[in-house]
């Protein structure tokens, strides 16, 4: 279990470091100061646990067994375990039932009955049963239950226990009232004892305290298995989401293509200047765009040497706009062409769509109204692309694209990859428009990009995946899932670790409603006409530490 504290206590620092530039200090203070009071005291209360549990099989061997169990457990529910009542009583004067109180009420009513059994023992000797004491199993209720806020203090966790809690509580007091009645109607009034006795050892047992402990043993897991594949996932949500996904959207350049462009044709309109390719050098220079670098790359090889401009302007999207010499001169996408209502030669044309139907990126260079110069620059497709794209479909996920290419290159690139559904000339608004209207049809969507073109469509999906060598750090900033190697392969089996993560959740879940459901039939009296036997305080025990035992093991 120290080990368990120590990883959570380690997620908490990296999370903390990661995050302190976007939370205020003072919060993030006051937030660290809670977190180590919560640790300190599930570590105070499983101190207090051991020698309770042993002390409980040595109890007929020591004396004033029983007194020197409440001594111990005293502090424990009146200091170390106050988070719990405080929180408890927050949730339910807004009406809400929550692991918290589910975990208060158990180790309450352990607690309040072992006192009772130990100053007024001869009442139970009198109708025949024996006058068990529960503080240990207060105490573990108490330890495991603050653990698990220590987990569930995690940031961006799920509560599915709480959730759980909702639904258990009332089930519980049911199940409770049904034994009750049972008794009473099988044995008379003389069964009121065991009836009483029945019923108070059922809310003892039944309470799954590791409960809380589920969903983020498992996502913390999860995330150490993704960091072993150099994957670091900043939002524990992500796993869950992945495993739910519909559509995965891909942005072309960096993800799906290897993100080093090369130019492989030139193509001049007007009658070629050296200065044309000093103030082209002097814009691409200004940009971050993976072809802008490609261009800049192939002009400096040549020995040109960057002009200097007079003013130098980013457009969103479309490329660069720059003055020499008082004259505006402009390079990017076909979007430029229709800003600047430039002509486009019938000969031109017909070389674009050559360059264009072989998946290669077209960049405009023009100087107004005038068009300079078509570069074609070709961005290699990635070895496992198609694969990969293969293998997310066959896991029954809808696959799209995205990409400021015009539709021939965009409908290529497609083609290649056997992607139907694509976006050509997609600007970062249209981009963003696209996910929020997937969104709208209802549909859980995973967007994977790499530049900062991709920013506000990665920050409106349900799972934004960082992807490439070297993402810029607005993008790094904005997603969940940061994938520091750019190859493909990993994807799919991110998605198999998500899928892996539920199921363990799951498994998790089942075997803790399991082993607290033979503890509640056992505590109910099912074993009491042919065995005679009733809840004993071990026997509690057991059942709580088998349901911590499955977390720590799985």
């Amino acid at each position: 279990m120290s080990n368990i504290l120590k990883k959570v206590c380690s997620a908490q620092k990296q999370y903390c470091a990661e995050h302190a530039d976007s939370m205020e200090s003072g919060n993030v203070e006051e937030r660290n100061r809670h977190y180590r009071s919560l640790k300190m005291q599930a570590a105070g209360a499983w101190l207090f646990a051991v020698p309770l549990l042993l002390l409980s099989i040595f109890r007929d061997h020591v004396t004033y067994g029983n007194e020197i169990q409440m001594l111990l457990a005293i502090p424990v529910l009146l200091f170390l375990g106050v988070s719990l009542y405080t929180d408890a009583w927050k949730q339910f004067r807004m009406g809400r039932i929550t692991m918290d109180m589910l975990i208060a009420f158990s180790m309450s009513v352990a607690f309040l009955f072992s006192l009772f059994n130990t100053f007024f023992p001869d009442y139970w000797y009198e109708v025949g049963l024996q006058p068990h004491v529960y503080y240990e199993v207060a105490v573990l209720t108490t330890a495991v239950g603050l653990t698990g806020k220590v987990f569930r203090f995690l940031p961006d966790e799920l509560h599915d226990g709480d959730r759980m809690a909702g639904i258990i509580f009332p089930v519980l007091t049911g199940i409770a009232i049904l034994v009750f009645v049972i008794w009473i109607l099988f044995g008379g009034m003389e069964a009121v004892p065991h009836a009483l006795y029945s019923v108070i050892s059922i809310f003892i047992v039944a309470c799954p305290c590791a409960l809380g402990l589920v969903t983020p043993v498992a996502l913390m897991r999860g995330i150490g298995k993704a960091a072993r594949m150099h994957i670091l996932i900043k939002d524990s949500l992500a796993l869950e989401r992945l495993s739910k996904a519909d559509i995965v959207v891909f942005d072309k350049t960096g993800t799906l293509t290897e993100g080093h462009p090369t130019v492989i044709a030139w193509l001049w309109a007007q009658c070629q200047e050296e200065y044309f390719k000093e103030v082209l050098l002097a814009a691409e220079m200004n940009s971050t765009n993976s072809l802008a670098t490609a261009i800049s790359t192939a002009l400096r090889e040549e020995g040109i040497t960057p002009a200097r401009l007079d003013v130098c302007e980013v457009l969103k999207g479309k490329g660069m706009r720059v003055v020499y010499k008082d004259a505006e001169y402009w390079v990017g996408s076909h979007k430029l062409l229709k800003d600047y209502h430039v002509y486009l030669s019938d000969v031109l044309g017909d070389m674009l769509v050559e360059y264009e139907s072989e998946g290669n990126s077209i960049v405009y260079f023009g100087r107004k109204n005038e068009l300079l110069a078509i570069i074609a620059v070709k961005d290699q497709l990635k070895a496992a692309a198609l694969g990969t794209v293969r293998e997310l479909r066959a896991s029954e996920l809808d696959i799209c694209m995205l990409t400021g290419d015009g539709e021939r290159t965009a409908s290529t690139i497609a083609g290649k990859l056997g992607i139907i559904r694509y976006m050509p000339d997609a600007l970062p608004d249209d981009k963003e428009t696209f996910i929020r209207e997937l969104q709208l049809q209802g549909k859980m969507v995973v967007m994977i990009g790499d530049g900062i073109n991709d920013v506000q469509a990665l920050t409106c999906a349900d799972v934004s995946i960082a992807m490439g060598e070297n993402p810029d750090d607005a993008t790094v900033e904005k997603t969940m899932v940061v994938m520091k190697s750019s190859d493909l392969q990993s994807l799919p089996k991110l998605f198999g670790l998500s899928r892996h993560t539920l199921r363990l959740m799951h498994q998790n879940s089942f075997w803790m409603v399991i082993y607290h459901l033979i503890g509640v039939l056992i505590a109910a009296g099912i074993l009491y006409p042919v065995y005679g036997i009733l809840l004993t305080p071990m026997l509690a025990a057991i059942v709580i530490l088998l349901s911590c035992v499955t977390l720590i093991r799985s």
